[in-house]
């Protein structure tokens, strides 16, 4: 007798269930009933556009390590820093993949799709320095991408689009680590500077800073 009033609120319950969202268009007999819901929607294209720049990103700055490798201009602790940015944005590539997936969003990484972010000539040429600024401009400006984002799934924007999973997504695996790069490449930026200034020493500092990023990172 139990089991079969169990069936009986069971039955009862995915009925319920079904009327409740009819004329929401997800019924039994289409495939319209997948994991897209609340504010994803509204920012599917951002995320897939910001998979693509990220993965652009990890492969810049993998060309960015190789200019400072032991055949060209012989800085580990350069190389060792933009390694480190390369593969943690291949990483993010991957996170972003599979959050879009279970989201219910296919990803397309589209050669060509979208205007790189540094062209590939600003990379080859980069020196100490040079590299340090570009790196910092690439981080600023993928970071401001993500807070774009975010602000369109956000009540900051408009309340019928929110999507505090999205919004959850971006805090911790991205904008976090973002601020703390940023900081991070600003600090060895005014370090190199006061460097380069003391003109009779710039050498062999430029030499203990490239140490010390090889014993940091």
């Amino acid at each position: 007798m139990k089991l079969y009033m169990l069936i009986f609120g069971i039955v009862a319950g995915v009925v319920l269930v079904n009327g409740a969202v009819s004329g929401g268009g997800c019924t039994f007999s289409t495939d319209s009933c997948t994991s897209l819901f609340s504010g994803f929607p509204h920012v599917q294209s951002d995320l897939n556009k910001y998979t693509k720049q990220m993965l652009d990103k990890s492969y810049d700055f993998l060309l960015l390590s190789s200019v400072f490798d032991t055949y060209t201009l012989d800085r580990p602790g350069f190389e060792k820093l933009y390694r480190k940015i390369s593969d943690k944005a291949w990483e993010d590539t991957i996170e972003l993949i599979k959050y879009q997936s279970k989201r219910g969003a296919s990803v397309t990484l589209n050669k060509g799709t979208d205007n790189p972010v540094h062209d590939v000539a600003s990379l080859v040429e980069s020196n100490e320095a040079s590299s340090l600024k570009l790196a910092i401009d690439y981080e600023k400006l993928l970071a401001t991408e993500a807070h774009h984002i975010h602000k369109k799934i956000s009540h900051a924007d408009s309340g019928k689009h929110y999507d505090p999973d999205v919004a959850h997504y971006l805090d911790e695996k991205l904008i976090e680590y973002q601020s703390g790069t940023i900081r991070k490449l600003s600090g060895y930026i005014t370090n190199l500077d006061d460097i380069l200034n003391e003109a009779n020493t710039k050498d062999l500092g430029v030499q203990l800073f490239d140490d010390y990023l090889k014993s940091v990172e």
